[in-house]
């Protein structure tokens, strides 16, 4: 059963992508009679994890004797002790090894023979909670592994190891909950990126910027990678998005902190995929100052520009830490004030932590369905700019707009002119590129914005720029992200009736000592300000003995 053509019904997981039950089932009747036979019969209600002092967790997800009737399996304890939690690294070499034994063919089988169960149990009981959906699928799948075991056995065959059948297991329940085959490529240690060009080409990007090939499909052909991208984009419940040829683009934030990009058939030859993994979702500016992305005089700045409510950017090429920079600076944001965050997809997730920011409203782009209505937009559809209007509603202090990379800038600069100390970020090579970049984002918008238009909006709005890059270190021979330059924005001169915004560089990395270096002062409106959250003018003096550290 679905609830529309487009979005399936969560409780009925054969009417997944994943499980096309036009195509023959891999699993078999014994395994599917198997199941059926020992299912238990649900409790009423299910009590909360809260009021479960007895739960166990795998893989970052509650395992519960109380959320079923009847036994747990013991191979279901083990299971909890032995896999990795969500919050777990696993080295490439274990994970390597665990993907190249694992049955493929047999993991695709039990899944099916799970879904066709949990299907049935979400019918029968309209209020199964994910929780006890989960603790089903991972009792049922322990009951196929023993049974497919003592079939070995009896065929005098060599039976799984306890450690193979903990893997398989897992398998299942990514392939049904989690990402599938790129869970565990996901949860390898040090992966930032994850680069799909088809099923059998995958590689990855190390934290110190090397890229090796993933020696393991991460499916059985292109098909079924398509198919399983969808899964992973349809059941997000109200934030679902198809994955197909009349719909090859996909933008999407996964659970764990990270942000997919997919291309489908025929936009690509092949399916490709981008999966960039956030590793420094809590961070400070403090942390920064530890692995030398910038020195503790421009970290000090950069804190009392956040709490002046100066209106920042921060820009450079992928990869270049310009998230990761933003995250920091949000982090020097008072807990007392209220936040919106505006994004197309999720992956600022200051709505994460309650502690720094309590009171945070996480606005994400939601793309509609059919033909654009008399306002342009789509049926279903929330565009960024209606994130923007209703922020203003809910009476918060500042409006985040996250990456800027087209109809955005709409948004971010309204933000700016609205709220109090918006930030963004911006994909460009230097603070120069970044004010011609924004004013083509503006032009293309279809408002018919004039480049005088443009440049005064830049000028009175935008107060900083902060520019980052990756660079070589020369002691570790490795590559690491740094602030390459932190900019103030002013007012040109008038030349012909356009007046482009000029920039003056405060900070700048020396590439000879590889560090920030001071350079030309704020102006003095911009120290008052900076002045008023007790910032000294001082602290920017090349004597004071701290610039270079």
């Amino acid at each position: 059963m679905t609830t529309s053509n487009q979005t399936p019904d969560p409780a009925d997981l054969s009417s997944l992508p994943l499980f096309d039950r036009s195509q023959p089932q891999p699993a078999s009747a014994a395994a599917a009679n198997l199941l059926r036979a020992s299912r238990p019969k649900l409790p009423a209600t299910q009590p909360t994890t809260e009021e479960r002092p007895d739960a166990h967790s795998a893989s970052g997800l509650t395992l519960d004797a109380h959320a079923v009737a009847g036994p747990v399996p013991t191979l279901l304890h083990e299971l909890a002790d032995a896999r990795p939690t969500a919050t777990t690294r696993r080295s490439a070499a274990d994970t390597v090894e665990d993907q190249g034994r694992i049955p493929w063919e047999v993991v695709a089988e039990f899944r099916d023979a799970v879904s066709v169960i949990l299907a049935d149990a979400g019918q029968a009981d309209p209020t199964l909670t994910d929780t006890a959906r989960e603790n089903l699928a991972r009792q049922h799948t322990g009951e196929l592994l023993r049974a497919r075991v003592d079939d070995l056995t009896r065929r005098g065959e060599e039976p799984w190891s306890a450690d193979l059948q903990k893997d398989i297991a897992q398998a299942v329940f990514d392939a049904m909950f989690r990402l599938g085959r790129l869970q565990p490529i996901v949860d390898i240690d040090g992966v930032e990126n994850i680069d799909i060009v088809g099923y059998d080409n995958v590689w990855l990007t190390l934290s110190g910027g090397e890229r090796r090939k993933y020696p393991h499909p991460v499916s059985l052909n292109d098909d079924e990678l398509e198919r399983e991208i969808n899964f992973i984009a349809t059941r997000r419940g109200e934030g679902a998005r198809s994955f197909n040829a009349s719909r090859p683009s996909l933008h999407l934030d996964l659970p764990g902190g990270a942000r997919l990009a997919a291309l489908a058939r025929p936009i690509a030859d092949r399916p490709s995929i981008t999966i960039r993994i956030h590793r420094h979702v809590d961070i400070s500016l403090d942390d920064l100052v530890a692995t030398h992305t910038l020195t503790t005089v421009a970290a000090s700045f950069l804190d009392a520009a956040v709490r002046a409510g100066l209106s920042l950017v921060t820009n450079g090429f992928q990869s270049s830490g310009k998230t990761t920079l933003l995250r920091a600076l949000a982090d020097c944001i008072p807990p007392s004030e209220k936040l919106a965050t505006i994004e197309m997809e999720r992956e600022l997730y200051l709505h994460k932590n309650a502690e720094k920011h309590p009171l945070v409203i996480a606005f994400e782009y939601r793309p509609g369905e059919g033909e654009p209505g008399v306002s342009g937009e789509r049926a279903g559809e929330f565009p960024l700019i209606r994130g923007l209007e209703d922020s203003l509603r809910h009476t918060t202090d500042r409006l985040i707009v996250g990456e800027v990379r087209g109809s955005e800038i709409n948004a971010m600069l309204q933000a700016m002119q609205s709220g109090v100390g918006s930030m963004s970020t911006l994909h460009s090579q230097s603070p120069e590129d970044a004010i011609e970049r924004m004013v083509t984002l503006m032009m293309k918008d279809g408002s018919n914005a004039t480049p005088a238009y443009c440049y005064r909006q830049i000028a009175q709005n935008i107060d900083l720029i902060i520019q980052m890059a990756k660079i070589h270190d020369h002691e570790t021979g490795r590559s690491r992200r740094v602030i390459t330059s932190i900019s103030e924005i002013q007012p040109g001169e008038d030349s012909y009736g356009v007046a482009r915004p000029t920039i003056s560089k405060l900070f700048v990395f020396d590439k000879g000592t590889q560090t920030l270096e001071l350079g030309q002062l704020p102006s003095r409106e911009l120290l008052d300000k900076l002045a008023e959250v007790g910032f000294k003018e001082r602290e920017l003096s090349p004597y004071t003995g701290e610039a270079a550290s």
